[in-house]
């Protein structure tokens, strides 16, 4: 299957770290399974476009770049 972005977190003692990367989302139920937490991402939003408030007008604008239905149920 093709590889897709996902999200790990790391847990530390006081903190805790999402590192980026790209795997193959047949292996999630396994990762899951052995105490990981990892999630496929959807979107991925700068700081800036948050502080001013585009967030939904760049997440539509991703799905309709990256051949997703922008109007799917979330």
């Amino acid at each position: 299957m093709a590889k897709k972005l996902l999200s790990i977190e790391v847990r530390g003692n006081a903190r805790s770290w999402g590192f980026l990367f790209y795997g193959d989302p047949a292996h999630i139920p396994h990762w899951r399974a052995d105490g990981l937490n990892v999630v496929e991402v959807e979107n991925l939003i700068p700081a800036w476009v948050a502080d001013l408030g585009l967030t939904s007008a760049w997440c539509f604008a991703q799905d309709v770049f990256n051949l997703r239905n922008p109007w799917r149920k979330q």
